[in-house]
């Protein structure tokens, strides 16, 4: 055999043992390259990037994270490409990409949480669509909701005909203004704060009071990571869940909703 092949692998496990060296401490996140106001932002200061700033301040590590199509993020955090992935709701099926944070009896474990968001009905103006919290009354024609969205699962259960479109949000409020649609199932924040940005859509679109369902949203972890290195995993986790009740996160979350513009 030739020992060139030898030499060459050899330098290359050297080159990356020399990389883990530098930089033991460094994980990989992805995340949707679409703004989720106020949680997660292309400009990598949404309040999500703001918690893990503090986490790895606080556990000394290097977290690098990677705006990317959410299926793209998923599907690289099956393979093991990426460390963890962010914000999720939870879905079964997603339990086979990654690991959530669970508790000692195999529940979800809510307090190792991101955050917590709300979905709401939006209508036309004069539309008689409405959610009183337990059905819904008056609903005509699909319901539009961004593609992969977890509040989907809910709309079909109870018998509503959905339209998944991009995961674009003021794209889908547009077509909602255009007639396209009578109404929409969305993140509240989000919406809200798009309609009070855009007036024109917001004179046409109106919220309906009663929430449809309240989400908790988690960073998934790599079922690799989880399983070379559990007690690093867990220590995310618990860390997660302290800074995200820190004086320091709470006095910025408190400022950054106190502005938070009102859709109607």
């Amino acid at each position: 055999m030739s020992p060139i092949p030898f030499i060459a692998c050899t330098l290359t496990c050297l080159l990356t043992l020399q990389v883990q060296a530098a930089e033991p401490g460094k994980l990989v996140f992805c995340y949707e390259d679409q703004d989720s106001w106020p949680w997660v932002m292309l400009d990598d200061k949404g309040l999500n990037q703001v918690l893990f700033d503090h986490v790895q301040q606080a556990l000394k590590l290097k977290i690098e994270r990677q705006p990317m199509p959410w299926k793209r993020c998923l599907d690289g955090l099956a393979r093991g490409q990426y460390d963890g992935a962010f914000a999720a709701a939870f879905k079964a099926e997603r339990q086979v990409m990654g690991h959530y944070p669970y508790r000692a009896d195999g529940s979800l474990d809510n307090g190792k949480r991101l955050h917590s968001a709300s979905y709401s009905l939006y209508r036309l103006r004069g539309s008689q669509a409405d959610w009183d919290g337990k059905a819904f009354s008056g609903v005509r024609g699909r319901v539009a909701s961004l593609s992969g969205f977890s509040i989907i699962d809910l709309l079909k259960a109870h018998g509503l005909d959905v339209e998944e479109t991009s995961r674009d949000p003021l794209a889908l409020l547009r077509m909602l203004h255009g007639h396209r649609f009578e109404t929409a199932a969305m993140q509240t924040l989000r919406a809200d704060q798009l309609l009070a940005s855009h007036p024109d859509l917001g004179q046409d679109i109106e919220k309906r009071p009663v929430p449809l369902e309240q989400k908790d949203y988690y960073l998934m972890l790599s079922n690799r990571l989880v399983d070379e290195r559990p007690a690093l995993a867990q220590a995310i986790w618990d860390e997660i869940a302290r800074q995200r009740e820190s004086a320091d996160y709470q006095a910025r979350l408190r400022q950054v909703l106190a502005d938070t513009p009102h859709g109607n």
